[in-house]
């Protein structure tokens, strides 16, 4: 339907509209600077909570007709009473004065269009009906600018972390601590991890993705699979902790019964790009939660719009998110060459080894510090360009040289845990399917793979036996037809061993008979070939590689030929059999015959 009717409330009185331009709302407000505003759009409650104040207005006082062009009936003013100021309003003493603090967020009340929508809800009470509640809070709220838009990839196949396989991992601050559950007092923080106890291993969290989840979108849990799983959650005023209760969605519930009652909060936010890094948000209403990570080891939402001092200037911005550590590292391939009957050797001639340290920057800037790893990253550079080593040992040397680094310059406690736990993170970028797919190259550009075994050739990723695989007969890709390889050289499919005086033509090309081998299998020759200058033999074993051993043929002994004349490659056009006549010199398939 290119006009359709969506049930109007006009928060002013106003009993009819036409629809304006596409999202350009009509019946301007003026914003008034008073407490209601302040309450509605003070910035000191951070950028959480400004995000939903706008969501909430947009849905309050903006009804959107779906659609071209429609003209807007609005029901009574007593419809009203079906929506509700939000309790954080109190200090909007009536509905106009809320609307007033709308606008001064841009959104005045009235009618948009909304182009791209072909559904409606159509209703004509006037009533504080549930109909018309119902059909008023089903318009899609407005937002501004492109809103949040994670780095999703379309699959996380060849990623360094799958959310979705619900792995155990950390969450890693840039002090490469991981952030842990802090029950103490009523908050139930989100701290990092800042033990002095020695090494510590913190609990594992793990993705979920709720049923009502956008996808993408995913809670993180902790003590998943338990009786009492918990949920890290970001409430309205900023703060990062964990909760009992998923939003199981992307709107804020309420934290009643919980620490912090008088809070709402949402859980599910997580996002994870292919490079590991977790981003939270809420889908297209405003930009992601910037995190900062407070001196005193708490997870909050900072607001980098707010002029307000930051409460300590140790406190560390943390705009984009958290790198995942996998509890479990993926096994690297153990060799260098895909199968085990291959040896890697150094290309000739030798390519030069590049030393780069620990790699790209993208993801070393956001740890703080860089530690003290150059010497380890130099080492795995050498490694995976040797080869004689494997992807397994290498990365095993990586990680235990920089736990070596680690425990010789610090002692036990919380420095010697983040330096374990950022080499703990190197390990990670150089295991799995992103550290085999740089491997794999690396190993392409030092090495080249060799056979074994003498006798077998290297006919694409494979070592065969060209003188009897089918597909590789004689040199690589040759294929039998006849599904035969005999020493290099593909048998006939119509010839049936025959000897000398018994020969009748067969296969393509040249004079050819059919010769008998010692295994009494049939091969097609060229017998005009002359018997003097060919090799003797007892098996075909005698003969060079793509020839076999001829028995019972006119040379009057056993001979090396070969058959690429004859039902081979190198096929030349056929001829008949024809008798010798009186030549004198005996062939493969005619006698000698002796001049008059």
């Amino acid at each position: 339907m290119r006009s359709l009717l969506l049930v109007s409330i006009s928060l002013l009185g106003v009993r009819s509209a036409v629809a304006t331009s596409p999202c350009k709302p009509s019946t301007p407000v003026k914003c008034n600077a008073n407490d209601c505003a302040r309450a509605v759009t003070g910035t000191r409650q951070g950028p959480v909570f400004m995000t939903r104040a706008r969501e909430d207005c947009s849905s309050y006082v903006l009804s959107t007709v779906y659609g071209h062009s429609t003209t807007v009936t609005v029901a009574s003013i007593s419809a009203v009473t079906s929506k509700t100021i939000p309790t954080y309003a109190t200090a909007c003493s009536s509905i106009g004065a809320y609307v007033s603090a709308c606008s001064c967020y841009g959104i005045p009340s009235g009618v948009v269009t909304n182009e791209t929508s072909t559904t409606s809800t159509t209703s004509t009470t006037s009533s504080t009906s549930s109909t018309s509640s119902t059909s008023a809070t089903s318009a899609t709220p407005s937002t501004t600018g492109p809103g949040y838009q994670p780095a999703i990839p379309s699959s996380y196949a060849e990623c360094d972390f799958d959310p979705s396989a619900a792995a155990p991992f950390d969450f890693l601050t840039p002090n490469a601590l991981a952030i842990i559950y802090d029950p103490s007092g009523s908050s139930n923080k989100a701290v990092e991890s800042r033990t002095d106890a020695g090494d510590f291993t913190p609990p594992a969290l793990t993705f979920s993705h709720p049923p009502s989840a956008p996808a993408g979108v995913f809670d993180v849990v902790l003590g998943a699979g338990t009786a009492a799983p918990l949920y890290l959650a970001v409430y309205r005023s900023g703060a990062v902790g964990f909760v009992a209760t998923s939003s199981n969605g992307q709107t804020y519930i309420s934290a009643a019964g919980s620490p912090g009652a008088s809070q709402y909060y949402i859980t599910t936010i997580w996002s994870v790009g292919c490079d590991g890094l977790a981003t939270a948000g809420i889908l297209g209403s405003g930009s992601p939660f910037p995190f900062i990570l407070r001196d005193n080891g708490d997870i909050a939402v900072s607001n980098p719009s707010s002029t307000r001092k930051s409460k300590s200037k140790r406190d560390i911005p943390i705009p984009s998110g958290f790198y995942v550590l996998p509890k479990i590292i993926p096994t690297p391939p153990g060799a260098k060459c895909p199968f085990d009957d291959q040896t890697a050797v150094t290309r000739t001639p030798p390519v030069p080894v590049v030393i780069n340290g620990c790699g790209p920057q993208d993801w070393r800037q956001y740890f703080i510090p860089n530690l003290e790893f150059e010497q380890s990253c130099n080492g795995h550079d050498a490694c995976w360009s040797s080869c004689s080593t494997t992807m397994e040992s290498c990365n095993a040397a990586f990680l235990s040289g920089m736990y070596a680094t680690c425990d010789a310059e610090h002692a036990p406690g919380r420095i010697r845990n983040g330096c374990r736990g950022l080499a703990e993170f190197y390990h990670s970028k150089v295991s799995g399917e992103s550290g085999a797919k740089v491997y794999s190259a690396s190993v392409a550009e030092f090495c080249e793979c060799k056979c074994t075994e003498a006798a077998k050739k290297l006919c694409g990723s494979k070592c065969v036996d060209t003188k009897t695989d089918k597909d590789n007969c004689g040199s690589c890709g040759f294929t039998c037809p006849t599904g035969k390889c005999t020493n290099g050289a593909c048998a006939f499919d119509s010839c049936a061993a025959q000897t000398c005086y018994n020969f009748d033509s067969c296969g393509a090309g040249g004079d050819c008979v059919c010769a008998s081998i010692p295994d009494g299998t049939g091969f097609c020759v060229d017998g005009n070939t002359p018997c003097d200058g060919l090799l003797g033999c007892g098996t075909s074993a005698d003969c060079g590689l793509g020839s076999v051993c001829a028995v019972g043929t006119c040379c009057e002994r056993n001979v090396c030929i070969t058959t690429d004349q004859c039902g081979g490659y190198n096929l030349l056009p056929a001829r008949m059999f024809m008798p010798r006549g009186d030549w004198s010199n005996a062939t493969v398939g005619h006698p000698r015959v002796y001049e008059g």
